[in-house]
């Protein structure tokens, strides 16, 4: 297990209770903060100013999608934004989706609703995948 008490989490969802239930699960598994975004436009503004450690995204939402939000993110300007953590939130198995997503770097994906040990070892994963891919290791630490 990880220490996530020292990073920031944000949660990119359109229905008000998903956010709420990813957010708490989340907090469950230690993160210090959990922003919440109500579509892909709100989630850049929030990646943009308080650089979230991981992002936890919908695909479906309006106006501005998951994958949009992820290929904005991804092919941005600013390049420290390209290696966010990305795991979408889905409920769809369509294969073009996934390739879809594939293509833009998402890094995982979990199928709604999450259980609380599903959403750990993606995001755990997801982490450190991300470091071993050359991008900049992130701040986890074994819980003491």
């Amino acid at each position: 297990e990880y220490d996530y008490s020292h990073m920031k989490a944000l949660v990119i969802d359109d229905q008000a209770f998903v956010r709420r239930i990813i957010g708490n699960l989340l907090r469950q598994m230690g993160f210090k903060e959990v922003m919440e975004a109500t579509d892909g436009a709100d989630g850049l503004k929030i990646t943009k100013t308080l650089r979230p450690h991981v992002i936890v995204c919908d695909i479906e939402m309006e106006p501005v999608d998951g994958l949009t939000f992820l290929q904005i993110l991804r092919t941005g300007k600013d390049v420290s934004d390209h290696h966010i953590p990305v795991v979408f939130l889905t409920s769809h198995t369509d294969s073009d989706i996934v390739r879809r997503a594939r293509a833009l770097n998402v890094n995982a994906f979990v199928v709604k609703p999450p259980s609380l040990t599903t959403l750990t070892e993606r995001i755990s994963f997801v982490l450190f995948r991300q470091h071993e891919e050359g991008a900049p290791p992130p701040p986890l630490k074994p819980k003491t």
